[in-house]
């Protein structure tokens, strides 16, 4: 019986059946583009089976299939071929037509073959394929997991919003009825009613000054970072708010705005950029706003992309620099429901005005 997968989790698969018929795994610079000289050689693929624990695959020219040591089966490198090349298909037609889940019954019998009884493997959070590699920088084969994430369809999301992620600012230079105009701007008077009610706030209050970030647990994963990442955080929130009739604003320009402003006075305004990237590149690989971090990184190979030429990438932790750059320049702010994550209108509090934001950061596609 056919089972029904979203974009993201039939990519998952894809992901896996393409890397394990390459057998190598090839690293991309900062604009999603294949190195052809660096790349890792695959020794097996590890999916984790709920009945069974881990089944290995190892590569070849015949994909050998082992469970607790014991070969359990086998499948030729071009059946492999063949079902890599119609899951792309069907994976790229299906979210073409903009579905949800969907099916693919001509991979039934493969998956059968391979001895998948689920498509998503059940991973660690930030971890979606563990691989034995070949690490040519040291000799050894360790194992290593991966995060992925697929361009075929809609931009996934980088770093997902909750109430946990909310940012609270003080607002002066209003009055009650200053307030009580802002938050009458809602859906029932305009579609965009957010651009309106923030450029009514920044026009009429004197100064909007970051307060706080409010959960503690999110706050203390960015001190992680750097002990001044939620004010810089919370300003790089703050400027993407004043400027929702901008354009083109994307996290790489709020950066660039944040270097133009500096609003933290540092004498070297790079570090506004800097300290984004990390904040990128830590979300990307083991945190997350809800669960308390300690600083190490689930994915410790790296990052792949599924491409929507159906290459497969990879960002490994070598070339660190070139992840972080990617992700600044294909990240894009994405805002959050205001009614479900309860932010975007002013209150007051012991006789202080206060507005608390909140954004998502999303990719943008790759073309």
């Amino acid at each position: 019986m056919s089972v029904k997968q979203n974009k993201g989790e039939w990519s998952e698969l894809y992901a896996f059946a393409r890397l394990l018929k390459d057998g190598r795994i090839y690293a991309a610079d900062e604009n999603v583009n294949r190195i052809d000289n660096v790349f890792l050689p695959i020794l097996k693929i590890i999916r984790e089976d709920e009945k069974n624990g881990n089944i290995d695959y190892h590569t070849g020219n015949v994909i050998r299939i082992y469970c607790n040591g014991a070969q359990i089966g086998e499948v030729s490198s071009a059946e492999l071929a063949t079902n890599v090349q119609i899951l792309f298909g069907k994976i790229f037609e299906g979210s073409q037509q903009k579905q949800g889940a969907f099916e693919i019954p001509e991979v039934d019998f493969f998956l059968k073959e391979m001895n998948i009884r689920q498509v998503k493997s059940p991973a660690t959070e930030k971890i979606d394929i563990l691989m034995q590699v070949h690490d040519i920088h040291t000799g050894f084969s360790p194992v290593v997991g991966f995060s992925i994430k697929s361009d075929v369809g809609s931009p996934p999301t980088l770093l997902n919003a909750g109430k946990n992620t909310r940012i609270r600012y003080e607002v002066k230079g209003i009055t009650d009825d200053d307030m009580n105009l802002i938050n009458s701007i809602n859906k029932t008077t305009d579609k965009e009613y957010m651009k309106l009610r923030m450029s009514e706030l920044f026009s009429r209050a004197s100064s909007v000054s970051y307060n706080s970030m409010m959960s503690d647990v999110y706050e203390n994963n960015l001190i992680m970072l750097d002990s001044m990442l939620p004010r810089i955080y919370g300003f790089f929130v703050l400027y993407h708010f004043k400027n929702l009739n901008t354009s083109g604003l994307d996290c790489q320009r709020l950066c660039q705005m944040l270097e133009e402003k500096n609003p933290l006075n540092y004498k070297n305004k790079n570090v506004y950029t800097y300290k984004i990237k990390e904040l990128l590149c830590a979300s990307a690989l083991g945190m997350t706003p809800g669960r308390e971090w300690n600083g190490n990184e689930a994915a410790t190979g790296g990052y792949i992309i599924v491409k929507r030429d159906g290459d497969v990438l990879c960002y490994h932790l070598y070339n660190r620099n070139f992840f972080k750059d990617y992700l600044l320049k294909n990240t894009n702010i994405d805002r959050p429901s205001a009614t479900r994550h309860d932010y975007g209108y002013v209150f007051k509090f012991d006789g202080r005005y206060y507005i608390d934001l909140n954004i998502q950061i999303r990719f943008k596609s790759i073309r």
